[in-house]
Order: C-alpha cells, then sequence, then structure tokens
C-alpha cells in the first residue's frame, strides 16, 4: 500500500487544535497511530483516542479513510 500524505508533520501539528486540522491529517496520522499502537506509552494512545473522538465528531470514520487511501494491491 502506498500512502501519499503530503500535510503536516505531527510535529508541527502538536500545538494545533484537533478541531483544525484538515480530514487528511485526521485521517492519515489515525491510520499511522492504529498501526503503532502496540508499542504506544499511555501518552500516545490518549492522544489517538482524542483523535478518533475529533474523527467521529466530522462523521464515520471509515468513510473518512476510505476516502483518503487507496484499496490494498
Amino acid at each position: 500500500m502506498i500512502i501519499l500524505y503530503q500535510g503536516r508533520h505531527i510535529d508541527e501539528l502538536r500545538m494545533v487544535p484537533l478541531s483544525e486540522w484538515s480530514l487528511e491529517e485526521l485521517s492519515y496520522h489515525h491510520f499511522m497511530m492504529s498501526q503503532m499502537s502496540p508499542w504506544m506509552n499511555q501518552q500516545g494512545v490518549s492522544f489517538h483516542h482524542q483523535l478518533i473522538g475529533e474523527i467521529e465528531r466530522r462523521g464515520n470514520i471509515s468513510t473518512i479513510n476510505e476516502a483518503h487511501y487507496p484499496p490494498y494491491d
């Protein structure tokens, strides 16, 4: 799977409220954190839950992910 993300890096977004993140940023960083979840500490897990909450507040999470990522080849 190739992910072509050209948005802001997580370090750039650290001080930006989640409500100001684009859908692409939310979707991409949710995907990456989902992949890393077995190795994240409590702070990372907590932030990921906040990120999921923001995605859900905006609409269906599966719709957001499908809109930004091509299917597996």
